[in-house]
């Protein structure tokens, strides 16, 4: 009784301390789910199970702990989590820190959130989603890349679009895009006569093109920096930022069967994204890294480790979850429901992102189309002009 006793108490009002022998409902369940899963160590011949020490109730959620002399594979608290999440129809968190803890809220997670309903924040800020607690945003000054991932038709170019929508509505005059869409131009080279958006690359050799001026622009404001002694665009008085969005960044993978400059050109692709990765940041140059197949091909080492803010949708195996989000629990995500992703910072949090169609994108953005004149590399490798 003393090892219960030396528990650091909860803090409110609301907490209330249940004994031994004190059985909830959602204990109960959460008990026959432990059996079940055969969630337990061995002690002898005998089976011990995770037992509550103690369980917390307010308006809002119910949150039991539990004590277990071992720790808990993170693999196996995300299929509790999702085993839990179905069985109450309610958001469950699972996490083991000393004790195994899991909290019920006893709001519902929405299943559909309107762009429209999105509020305003200030700043480089963009929605991430919504959940059954609150709205959450990404700072992009303070995390400047970004990787997103997904299953195709589960919300990651919706999100993508989102993204570029809420950022050109606050920021007119300031941001920039360079759009790499390699689904053959489908999703965003309706955009490409925007004032903000300055060049939408539709296949490999187009997005090498568009690449190295990235490059070559970062070369230059590395140079101004050096003279104005800066050393990050945050305390520097430019406005403009320059978004980098890739949208299926598995093509630029080179594979077996391309010839020898097929395969070169996809390298120096990935090679200058790389260096986005590593030192854009600081020069005020962001990157959106959006992909169906999150192998460690194509979110390599160098992206992944600067891209602190990790998004990922529905993923069709645990592996593929690992290599998105460093963390399982992308493959139990709901089939039946488009837009839920987990977002992972520090932590690992399911929200609805907001749903925002092309009609209502150029109701909102559409006044920023101008006539330009692109160049761009066409087959032979020459230049040739587009009229926008």
């Amino acid at each position: 009784m003393w090892e219960l006793m030396t528990i650091p108490l909860l803090t409110g009002a609301a907490a209330l301390w249940f004994g031994r022998n004190t059985r909830s409902e959602e204990h109960r369940i959460v008990q026959q789910t432990f059996e079940h899963y055969g969630i337990h160590f061995r002690d002898g011949k005998d089976n011990r199970y995770p037992q509550l020490v103690r369980e917390y109730k307010s308006t809002k959620r119910i949150k039991l702990m539990y004590r277990t002399p071992l720790g808990l594979e993170e693999k196996t608290l995300r299929i509790l989590q999702g085993v839990l999440s179905t069985t109450f129809d309610q958001e469950v968190k699972v996490s083991f820190k000393k004790w195994l803890i899991i909290e019920i809220s006893k709001n519902k997670m929405p299943s559909y959130v309107s762009y429209q309903d999105v509020p305003y924040r200030k700043g480089w800020v963009v929605p991430l989603g919504k959940n059954h607690q609150e709205w959450h945003f990404h700072h992009f000054d303070h995390t400047p890349h970004t990787t997103i991932s997904g299953t195709t038709r589960f919300g990651k170019t919706v999100m993508m679009k989102v993204m570029m929508t809420y950022l050109i509505e606050h920021h007119p005059r300031d941001v920039q895009f360079i759009i790499i869409d390699l689904k053959g131009g489908l999703e965003f080279d309706r955009y490409k006569n925007l004032q903000q958006v300055k060049w939408v690359a539709s296949n490999p050799q187009e997005a090498l093109y568009v690449l190295e001026q990235v490059q070559k622009d970062m070369k230059e404001r590395m140079e101004r920096f050096k003279r104005q002694g800066w050393s990050t665009i945050v305390d520097t008085p430019l406005s403009q930022r320059l978004f980098v969005l890739i949208d299926e960044a598995a093509q630029l993978t080179p594979e077996k069967f391309m010839d020898k400059e097929q395969k070169n050109n996809l390298a120096q692709c990935q090679s200058i994204v790389s260096e986005i990765a590593r030192i854009g940041g600081a020069l005020g140059v962001r990157l959106v890294y959006g992909t169906q197949y999150p192998t460690s091909n194509v979110l390599n080492g160098s992206i992944k480790q600067n891209a602190d803010l990790k998004v990922s949708f529905r993923l069709g195996s645990d592996y593929a979850s690992k290599v998105a989000l460093d963390a399982y629990g992308a493959e139990t995500l709901p089939s039946n429901i488009k837009g839920r992703a987990l977002i992972k910072t520090h932590e690992v949090k399911e929200v609805q992102v907001p749903y925002l169609n092309h009609e209502e994108i150029w109701k909102r953005i559409g006044g920023y189309k101008v006539a330009k004149q692109t160049v761009v590399p066409n087959e032979t490798g020459e230049d040739y002009v587009h009229l926008g």
